[in-house]
């Protein structure tokens, strides 16, 4: 009887940490300004930040959609104009391409734009997939072990 719940308590562990790793949130940079851009938060995604960039976002672009979705994206944008320079990095909800919407015509007339989307944590994908690494290294072994016990 030992063996048998030695074996479901291994099981549940392997199972555990899986679902650990995999509701892991997107972390991304972010700020506001483009000083505080010099020194960026990574932050986990949630709503409030994916609200406020959309904020930033619908101040100096047109186009964005009114609806939003449970899933979300690191974002990073850059404006200059001939009156002033805007920075902002954040979570977005992933159906909006941040990237794409028209400038708005206050701000057209002379400006330079830098801008990104992505779905990897802090933009850089060697993070998550360490991570998972860790998580599949672990399940091999833990299933191993149980299946000798």
């Amino acid at each position: 009887m030992n063996n048998r719940v030695c074996k479901i308590s291994i099981t549940l562990a392997v199972v555990a940490l899986c679902c650990i790793v995999f509701v892991h949130s997107l972390k991304c940079y972010t700020c506001t300004s483009v000083s505080d851009c010099k020194k960026p938060k990574l932050q986990e995604c949630n709503y409030n930040l994916a609200n406020q960039t959309r904020e930033y976002l619908n101040w100096y672009y047109s186009g964005l959609p009114n609806a939003t979705t449970y899933g979300f994206e690191c974002m990073s944008d850059w404006l200059k104009t001939y009156s002033s320079e805007m920075a902002h990095r954040g979570c977005i909800y992933n159906n909006f391409q941040s990237c794409s919407y028209s400038i708005r015509p206050y701000y057209a007339q002379s400006h330079k734009r830098s801008c990104k989307q992505c779905y990897k944590d802090k933009c850089n994908p060697a993070d998550r997939t360490s991570s998972n690494l860790f998580a599949i290294v672990f399940t091999l072994c833990a299933t191993a072990l149980a299946k000798y016990l």
